[in-house]
Order: C-alpha cells, then structure tokens, then sequence
C-alpha cells in the first residue's frame, strides 16, 4: 500500500486533540488517535507519522502546498519500505 498525497492531508486535517497517527495495519492506512495504538484493534500496526511530525516537516506553516505533500508521501513510504511495511 502506496502512501498518498491525500494521505497525508488527510492527516493534517485530523482533529488536533485527538493526536492523530498515520498506521498501517493489515494492508491498509488508518488515522487513528495516538491513545488507541495500544489498543488491542492496532496491536501490530506499524505507526508510520503523528500529525505533529508532518507539521514539524513541513515548517509548521498551517498552509502546506500540494508539492510538500507529495514530498512527505514519499518519505513515508520510504521508510515503511525501508522497515519491510
């Protein structure tokens, strides 16, 4: 499963209270709140990046173009790839 674009905006525009993270659980992505990864509905997922991380990447700026998202979307599936996701 390829991370996309819109994966990542989907991310940035999760509910900030709820510290959302991107996983990847089964073949499948989920944005979940952080509390819930040590439920046992994600016991396995491999957590791939916080919404605050993303932000972090980016400069913090509330506006992310459309070419950093392309470009974060590639980090991260390098690095699932590079953990065998």
């Amino acid at each position: 499963m390829d991370i996309s674009a819109d994966d990542v905006r989907r991310l940035l525009g999760a509910n900030e209270a709820d510290d959302p993270v991107l996983v990847l659980i089964e073949g499948r992505l989920e944005i979940v709140p952080a509390a819930e990864l040590t439920s046992g509905k994600y016991r396995g997922a491999l957590r791939v990046a916080s919404r605050d991380e993303i932000i972090e990447r980016t400069g913090g700026g509330e506006a992310v173009s459309d070419r950093e998202l392309d470009d974060q979307a590639r980090a991260l599936n390098t690095a699932v790839r590079n953990l065998g996701g």
